[in-house]
């Protein structure tokens, strides 16, 4: 319920900033400006064929942001959940006409209007300069999205784990969240990965000493590596959660960055 409310507020904002006397038909317009098919053709079995991936286009205005625009399409957008897995492979199929493709796949997010009320809005912060941010999360919030992004997702014979600091393999699916944090969720993303891309981040130590420990505490009681694997990760989100350097990470961002965020964070 939390979440449809939350989604009403956005749509509801975005359309009180809006032209009164424009079609609603076409109030979903940015993200058909800004939005391209990346194609990539591949050989199988002696054939020529393609799959494709959605991007903001080059000289879009919002490619500073990149990172939650580019999290919003592959997480919010029906096209790229699960069950739409064959859809996709219809569409691809439609390769070697490119053209036919990519106006297949473009429809497939314009008619997508969850995924647009997000792109609206999150574009409303930053073109708008009268915006106003409505939404608000606290810091224990913040720290509790973040801390999903840093998961364990394997475990070997050796007992040494993997674990992923990803936009699309992470722990935010099977968080269960009443609350709608999607806009948040992209954001952590942008200002998570605006640190490990640097030739030196400290936030990549303090994460692998983080989860080195949260091994360390379950490896004397191993029994199965399966529990052992969620464990460690159940560990480690609850480390990265109380991790100062991330918080201090997030929250310096958030300052550069709150005038072009379409929400606020509290206390």
């Amino acid at each position: 319920m939390h979440k449809y409310l939350f989604l009403f507020i956005i749509l509801f904002c975005v359309a009180c900033q809006s032209n009164p006397n424009q079609d609603p038909a076409k109030a979903f317009h940015t993200l058909e400006n800004h939005l391209s098919i990346k194609i990539y053709p591949y050989q199988q079995d002696g054939q020529l064929k393609a799959s494709a991936m959605s991007e903001l286009k080059f000289d879009s205005q919002m490619m500073p942001y990149s990172r939650r625009f580019e999290y919003l399409l592959i997480n919010v957008s029906q096209i790229h959940l699960p069950d739409s897995a064959e859809r996709r492979k219809e569409i691809w199929n439609l390769y070697p006409d490119t053209l036919a493709l990519n106006q297949r796949y473009v429809n497939e997010y314009l008619q997508d209007e969850k995924l647009n009320a997000y792109f609206e809005a999150s574009f409303a912060a930053i073109n708008d300069s009268k915006f106003t941010a409505a939404l608000t999360f606290k810091e224990e919030e913040l720290m509790e999205v973040a801390s999903k992004f840093f998961y364990c997702d394997r475990v070997f014979p050796d007992t040494s784990i993997q674990s992923h600091v990803c936009i699309g393999l992470n722990g935010v699916n099977e968080a269960n969240w009443v609350k709608d944090f999607t806009l948040l969720e992209a954001f952590c993303y942008e200002a998570i990965f605006d640190d490990l891309v640097k030739d030196t981040s400290e936030l990549e130590s303090v994460y692998l000493a983080q989860k080195k420990q949260a091994c360390a505490k379950y490896k004397p009681t191993l029994a199965n590596l399966d529990q052992y694997l969620l464990d460690v990760r159940k560990e480690l989100f609850l480390r990265m959660k109380e991790e100062r350097v991330l918080k201090s990470l997030l929250m310096d961002y958030y300052r550069v960055n709150s005038g072009n965020l379409a929400f606020r964070i509290g206390e």
